[in-house]
């Protein structure tokens, strides 16, 4: 699978959140995680005895929200997509590591050997946007920038 081309506005909103809500399919399961991002990829980790690796299939389709909470919706912000999801090996288990310490760098040393990092590759994503546009989008409006298809 191909890292999908994704415009800098969204990478750079995906640098500087934190966490996202991930869904599994088949028995629907959601959880919040901690993320890292190497552009539009997403890395996440997760312990082995957790309920959501026992949801998860290697590949598995999965479904991803991260928000940026605003008191006033019309200064909403946030990225919606789903993806692949596939455990990650070999060199790039370091690199995803390396991702984790710069961004979250109180976590202590050693922290992420006992987790399986996992990449989140996007097939569809939208940007929601409600700080753009011609005056004030309505109460039930989101302004949505469609990234992939």
């Amino acid at each position: 699978m191909t890292t999908p081309d994704v415009p800098g506005h969204v990478v750079d909103f995906l640098d500087q959140m934190k966490t996202l809500t991930l869904a599994t399919g088949g028995e629907p399961h959601a959880t919040t995680l901690v993320y890292v991002n190497d552009g539009p990829e997403l890395y996440i980790w997760l312990r082995q005895s957790s309920e959501t690796i026992a949801k998860l299939g290697d590949g598995a389709p999965v479904a991803f929200a991260i928000d940026e909470y605003a008191p006033d919706w019309r200064q909403t912000k946030g990225v919606q997509g789903t993806g692949e999801c596939k455990a990650v090996v070999g060199d790039e288990m370091g690199r995803a590591a390396e991702l984790f310490g710069a961004k979250f760098p109180d976590l202590r040393p050693g922290a992420t050997s006992a987790v399986t990092f996992y990449k989140i590759t996007p097939t569809q994503l939208n940007f929601i946007d409600n700080t753009t546009g011609e005056g004030d989008p309505a109460p039930d409006e989101y302004r949505r920038e469609s990234i992939l298809d």
